[in-house]
């Protein structure tokens, strides 16, 4: 706000805005001050006192004798240009086509008056439609649908799938980690910046580095991460086993797995009994977003990234898996 003092009366300050037309806008606490001094001055010896004009004064005594307020009424702001018709038009072309950007609604809509693209992104948040980035499920056949919907009744608190049981799951999964990812990042920049380095994303060919992990999660927290060579065969999947499960597994837990060949094959399934472990059976296809282990898996990765370790060589990214894997997991 802008203070003015007026010279005659050094203890009195006027709290005042200015408007579009460069006319102070006057604070309500010193309006009221105005409409109790008019009781004992005249108009102009008000205005003189404020310093303020005295139309401004008798605006404010009339809207005082009318309302017995001095506050200000609720004002609508600019007009809008669309009609609420139009505007209803826009927001059935998003609802039937929501992955259309803002600028392809834009030319796809005809409004009467010419609106500018940031104009069709307010009206769609006005209505409760906000871009955002689509969240990402597998692509599921009618047959996986199925499966699915089998698996979540057969293992339901119905079947005796009590919480008390799912805490003895161990569910386990491995991924492959990757320094690099081609993923587009957003920056703000200024102009004419679009090479300064600090705002552009540094890219290195076949990811920069990459190596198999393995790991599993239990009822608990995390109870191990492992870095696998190469690709995951049955023999490396069973000495991955061997090595990070069976000396931690206890009598009465449930291994999940997926339906990957290694882990479905005879000579592992021959592996699995020998030892005794019980495996959760007819866990379905393409469901990595019913298995928990895979948030994990995401926490390490991102914080991988966005570190941007200066070594790109697979010893330091495993290095750097095993470090967020016991800052980030508690391993």
């Amino acid at each position: 706000g802008v203070y003015k003092k007026n010279s005659s009366t050094p203890d009195l300050h006027l709290h005042c805005n200015l408007t579009s037309d460069n006319m102070p806008k006057i604070h309500p606490a010193t309006k009221a001050l105005i409409i109790k001094t008019l009781k004992t001055k005249s108009t102009a010896e008000v205005a003189g006192t404020f310093n303020v004009s005295q139309r401004q004064v008798q605006r404010i005594k009339k809207r005082f004798e009318e309302t017995g307020d001095v506050f200000d009424k609720p004002r609508s702001g600019r007009p809008h240009k669309t009609t609420a018709r139009e505007e209803r038009l826009l927001v059935r072309k998003s609802k039937a086509s929501p992955s259309s950007t803002a600028a392809e609604l834009h030319q796809a809509w005809s409004p009467q008056v010419p609106v500018s693209t940031r104009t069709v992104c307010r009206i769609l948040s006005r209505n409760g439609l906000h871009g955002r980035l689509s969240a990402q499920k597998p692509a599921l056949n009618k047959r996986q649908v199925k499966n699915r919907v089998a698996f979540a009744k057969a293992h339901s608190l119905l079947n005796g799938w009590t919480l008390e049981k799912w805490q003895k799951v161990d569910f386990s999964d491995e991924s492959s980690v990757e320094l690099h990812h081609s993923h587009r990042k957003y920056c703000r920049r200024p102009t004419g910046a679009r090479m300064v380095p600090r705002f552009t994303q540094k890219t290195v060919k076949f990811g920069g580095g990459k190596i198999m992990v393995w790991g599993y999660i239990q009822y608990g927290g995390v109870r191990n991460i492992c870095k696998v060579e190469g690709n995951i065969n049955s023999l490396k999947y069973q000495e991955v086993l061997a090595t990070s499960y069976i000396p931690n597994h206890k009598r009465g837990q449930i291994l999940q797995q997926d339906g990957a060949p290694s882990h479905t094959s005879i000579s592992t399934s021959k592996f699995l009994k020998a030892k005794k472990i019980k495996v959760l059976q007819d866990w379905p296809a393409q469901s990595p977003d019913m298995n928990i282990i895979e948030h994990v898996l995401g926490v390490i990765e991102i914080c991988i990234t966005t570190d941007e370790p200066e070594s790109f060589g697979k010893q330091a990214l495993g290095t750097d898996v095993d470090e967020r894997a016991q800052e980030y997991m508690g391993v």
